[in-house]
């Protein structure tokens, strides 16, 4: 990933292949401009250049690839983002379910081998999907019905409510219209605002 003269994320296209590829990491890019604007998050690594720092290890033994991954910068809390770039609902349903139970899997993880690392997990699209259910896809029933839809990622133990509910607290599920790009601070005007805006953790 480079920096243009204008503060504008760009890519090195040696680094990744062609078609979907290029299209993913401008989406990715466009995510992460929009996200670290807002001054409270830092994003520096993608899964286009930077695969094994965006993979996740699940409960089950299967790994998850996250688009971004960085931390809010108040609290040092890390945070993995999944960008969807869509003119229409598309199968994001379906892809949403699947990360709500790779969120949880991958807690559950941390939780037995490190601890608790606090992570957070961000959906972002462009189009919005599931209507009819909009309002609860982030609650706790949602949770429970994909993880009876993915139970492998259970690896043979039954839910935890508490944790659940400690994962369903760190889910974000954002949309991002085209038009906010003109809204976004690029990377010189962030920079700049960083120095009077100073979230950085200091423990």
């Amino acid at each position: 990933m480079l920096v243009t003269g204008t503060g504008e994320y760009v890519y090195d296209r040696s680094m990744v292949a062609e078609g979907t590829q290029h299209l993913g990491l401008e989406g990715a890019l466009a995510v992460k401009t929009w996200l670290e604007s807002t001054t409270y998050l830092e994003l520096p690594f993608n899964a286009y250049e930077d695969e094994p720092m965006c993979t996740l290890m699940l409960r089950d033994g299967s790994r998850k690839r996250y688009d971004l991954l960085g931390h809010f910068l108040d609290e040092r809390r890390p945070v993995v983002v999944e960008s969807k770039r869509y003119t229409t609902p598309g199968h994001q349903g379906n892809d949403f379910t699947e990360f709500l139970a790779n969120a949880y899997s991958a807690t559950s993880h941390d939780l037995v081998t490190v601890g608790d690392v606090r992570r957070e997990y961000i959906w972002v699209t462009t189009h919005p999907f599931s209507q009819t259910k909009w309002k609860g896809l982030t609650q706790p029933d949602e949770m429970r019905a994909a993880l009876k839809t993915h139970s492998q990622l259970l690896a043979g133990e039954e839910i935890d409510e508490d944790r659940l509910r400690l994962v369903v607290s760190r889910l974000w599920l954002l949309v991002m219209h085209e038009k906010q790009k003109k809204l976004m601070l690029n990377r010189s005007e962030l920079q700049l605002v960083r120095t009077v805006l100073d979230r950085k953790a200091t423990s």
